[in-house]
């Protein structure tokens, strides 16, 4: 077997899969918990939504600041000894996650989960690697990769859901760093002592370039997700964002052109396939963001608890998994990436034009169970073989590149779908709100006959009229803004229809792309 050497004598591939999945579990758990449960977050921390998603994105631009360093730092030790370091890292910054109250902290401290998170994924995406033949090695580590990434964040919400209401919201971080210690320990048993990357010498590693690197992508981060609730260029520190984003990608740009070793070589975008397989990515990750309104409509209109949804989500899952698995035999086979990104595009439209015609006050939710497998199945068909696409697109020394620029790719998608779920949150949302406040304005008898309605519902509850009416006239506010909410959920999803059916449209008569069989190295070309 491939790679076999880097595992004791006599450890089944079987023991293997299970160490991998110990080490990784835990470790992208610590993606989603920030936003498991978004009241529970804001709830423990005083914060908003968009604190708690914020929370989640700057571990991620740790993550993605630090991956191009991390290749080079993992060649100064043995895979066991970097494990270790890597484990610990975790479990340091976890429980110090948990220790801590204060959200200014949190934000520090999360970033800092996010190095130690690109370094343990580093590790097992290279046992995948290892412990595969070398002729799939490539499609099935990805798939396998990609699909507890796009399950992680259902399966964190069904895992934390039935904790919530039982503990102190921190604590999951405190679970978290104690889940990491079995796979920590199984993982140290059965790994020898070998070096994922060949050393370079110290001096050799960049650190001015990650911090350049990581200031341009948090600035960013934090104007994409405060931009539309500070009014974007009204407010100075938006305007400090956005300053140090342009001054840190200039500097970027400038210092990588004259480096000797780049740190991030921008030559990737020298090939056209790669820039196609970019636009794609952007495309995916801004209709997967669509799905944050799915969720939100099952809380807020269908009333689901935690537990319910996580147990809901288990659907997506599913389709998901079915999706990845479908899609790495496709990847074997050599079949046509655009049929596969046909496919896996069409899908996800089928979601999303299913979901206009569900979103009401009240619905069935078994209506629903079709269409959130159809996300799951779409997004499992189209992630992995994106990749491959970028990382074959380019030669061969450009591959670690093309990885992290990809990873890069992957979180302005998210910001990108975020900043527009904000605006049509706070935005759209505010001009359904006025149409419908017009609209009964214009039409006295209805308003009247509306707060009559409400007011014989309240009469039992409340006894003084001056509280009756005021407890009418909310509850009115509050039919308002849920029927706004949901036309804004329509909206976008209507937004979304139409991009994916350009898409697809562009694709299907465009050139032809082709299956390049590039050779790619387990830890060299970590596609996170």
């Amino acid at each position: 077997m491939a790679g076999q050497d880097t595992f004791r004598p006599g450890i089944s591939p079987w023991g293997i899969r299970v160490c991998i999945f110990m080490l990784l579990i835990p470790n992208l758990l610590l993606f989603c918990i920030s936003t498991a449960n978004i009241a529970a977050a804001s709830g423990f921390y005083g914060i908003d939504s968009d604190d708690a998603q914020f929370s989640l994105i700057i571990l991620y631009a740790g993550v993605v600041s630090f991956f191009p360093l991390e290749r080079h730092l993992s060649g100064f030790l043995s895979t066991r000894n970097y494990l270790v370091i890597s484990v610990i890292l975790e479990i340091t910054t976890a429980y110090a996650a948990y220790l801590t109250r204060d959200f200014t902290v949190l934000i520090v401290i999360r970033f800092l989960q996010g190095l130690a998170n690109i370094s343990l994924v580093a590790i097992c995406i290279n046992l995948i690697f290892s412990s595969l033949r070398t002729e799939r090695s490539r499609e099935i580590g990805y798939s396998v990769l990609y699909c507890i990434l796009l399950c992680i964040s259902p399966i964190t919400i069904l895992l934390t859901a039935p904790l919530i209401d039982q503990i102190d919201y921190n604590k999951l971080y405190l679970y978290t760093a104690i889940a990491f210690v079995p796979g920590g320990l199984f993982a140290f048993y059965i790994l020898n002592e070998k070096r994922l990357n060949e050393s370079i010498p110290i001096h050799g590693v960049d650190w001015k370039s990650f911090i350049i690197y990581s200031t341009a992508l948090v600035s960013l981060s934090y104007t994409l997700t405060y931009g539309q609730q500070l009014d974007w260029f009204e407010s100075s520190k938006i305007l400090l964002a956005l300053f140090l984003f342009f001054i840190s990608v200039l500097a970027h740009f400038l210092r990588q052109s004259h480096l000797e070793r780049a740190f991030l070589s921008t030559a990737v975008f020298r090939y056209t396939n790669f820039w196609i397989g970019t636009l794609l990515l952007l495309v995916l990750y801004i209709s997967r963001g669509a799905f944050n309104f799915t969720t939100a409509y099952f809380v807020q209109s269908l009333g689901f608890s935690p537990a319910h949804l996580g147990f809901f989500l288990i659907y997506n899952i599913i389709g998901a998994i079915a999706g990845t698995v479908i899609t790495s035999r496709l990847m074997i086979a050599k079949v046509s990436f655009r049929m596969i990104w046909i496919s896996g595009l069409s899908f996800l439209l089928m979601h999303q034009i299913w979901m206009i015609f569900l979103f009401n006050s009240q619905g069935e939710e078994q209506a629903f169970i079709i269409p959130l497998f159809l996300q799951g199945f779409g997004a499992g068909l189209m992630l992995a073989p994106i990749i491959v696409y970028m990382v074959t697109s380019v030669p061969l020394e450009l591959g670690g590149a093309a990885v992290s620029t990809a990873i890069s790719v992957r979180l302005l998608g998210t910001l990108l779908s975020m900043g527009l779920i904000n605006y049509f949150q706070l935005s759209a949302s505010q001009l359904h709100i006025d149409r419908f406040q017009q609209n009964l304005s214009a039409d006295g008898g209805m308003l009247e006959q509306r707060l009559s309605q409400y007011r014989q519902v309240l009469a039992r509850k409340y006894s003084d009229p001056h509280d009756l009416e005021l407890s009418a006239n909310q509850l009115l506010k509050n039919v308002i803004d849920h029927q706004a909410a949901i036309r804004t959920e329509i909206d976008y999803y209507v937004l979304i229809s139409i991009l994916l059916a350009m898409v697809i449209l562009i694709i299907a008569v465009g050139p032809s792309v082709k299956y390049k069989k590039v050779p790619l190295d387990g830890i060299h070309d970590v596609p996170v």
